[in-house]
């Protein structure tokens, strides 16, 4: 069958194709995808052509013309004979998937897992789940969170969910820090006890962020502070936003090196944490242990019914709903308009 699918062709350079799928085979799924979500921080990193994988000789599957998108909701339209599960057609699932209207998903790799919708959870919502699970990893890595105070430096898409899934998970109060006001105003409206805007001014004594966190505090720092801003040199103001003893995850992925970091001072000495807690790593098996247990699809069931109960809040969250062919012009407003782009979900039925 003939499929339509997004590509980015070249850096800055986006479009459409058809695509021929096979009928699927013993050990796949082919879903048919309602809506898909844009993760800014990694579709625009191959959309400028700055992923460090493209140019990684053994990531063969990060080349141009490349298929971005890795989050999406649809139904399953047909099974192959030897899958396992209880699949049919009809069901209703959450999928790591492209921007694509079909997908074929090979059980058992890693791209090739997808979970059942709650009744009543609508595509779009569902379509974030994947996206969503980047941002829970803040919240797992710490291990306690009920009543701990959290800021999130960053307050993209990433960013955002990891606010979230703390405000979920009992953290509080939480504090949300970026430059962009649209941004801020989100995460008040997801339930941000506050925000600050680290933008230097000096006419308004406006821009130590750290002086403004504990003032809001009443404290040195926070026990709990998410990175997604992707920014090396964001770490080391992370760091100093954490009060002593607290932690520090990296949720956001900082390609590159930051220029300096006093490790002696601002680590050792404060006795914090500083851990990493990418969305794929943190829910393998050689890191359940570390992660409290935790697996892919007990994170991806629980995203599923706190976004269905509402106890995961989406408010303020999308701001653009594109067809296929507007996904260029949403990768520009994403990295040039970030007053007005936020959240992108892509319809397909």
């Amino acid at each position: 069958m003939n499929v339509k699918q997004a590509v980015v062709l070249e850096a800055y350079k986006v479009g459409t194709r058809e695509v021929d799928l096979p009928a699927p085979a013993a050990n796949q799924i082919l879903v048919k995808c309602h809506v898909s979500a844009v993760s800014a921080g990694t579709e625009l990193a191959v959309y400028t052509g700055s992923h460090q994988w493209l140019k990684d000789p053994k990531m063969t599957d990060w080349k141009f013309p490349f298929k971005p998108g890795y989050s999406a909701a649809g139904e399953v339209v047909a099974v192959g004979a030897d899958v396992p599960g209880g699949w049919k057609a009809g069901d209703r699932v959450s999928y790591p998937g492209n921007h694509a209207a079909y997908e074929l998903l090979t059980i058992g790799h890693e791209r090739g897992r997808l979970w059942k919708l709650p009744d009543n959870l609508d595509y779009e919502k569902a379509s974030l789940a994947c996206i969503a699970r980047y941002g829970l990893g803040a919240s797992v890595r710490v291990g306690v969170t009920l009543a701990r105070s959290a800021a999130v430096l960053g307050l993209g898409v990433i960013g955002q969910f990891a606010l979230r899934c703390l405000i979920a998970a009992g953290a509080h109060p939480v504090v949300g820090i970026d430059a962009v006001a649209m941004r801020r105003q989100a995460a008040l409206a997801a339930g941000a006890d506050h925000v600050i805007d680290p933008t230097p001014d000096p006419s308004a004594s406006r821009g130590d962020v750290k002086q403004a966190l504990s003032d809001y505090l009443h404290a040195r720092g926070a026990e709990v502070v998410a990175d997604a801003t992707g920014v090396p040199d964001a770490i080391p103001t992370a760091m100093s936003l954490a009060c002593d003893g607290g932690q520090v995850v990296v949720v956001g992925s900082p390609r590159g090196k930051a220029a300096a970091v006093n490790f002696y001072d601002d680590l050792h000495r404060r006795y914090i944490e500083v851990t990493g807690a990418h969305g794929n790593m943190l829910f393998e098996p050689a890191h359940t242990r570390l992660a409290g247990a935790w697996g892919i699809d007990k994170a991806q069931h629980w995203l599923l019914a706190a976004l269905a109960s509402g106890r995961l809040s989406l408010a303020g969250l999308v701001t653009h709903r594109i067809a296929p062919e507007g996904l260029g012009e949403a990768y520009e407003g994403l990295l040039k308009n970030k007053d007005e782009y936020l959240g992108v979900t892509m319809k397909w039925v």
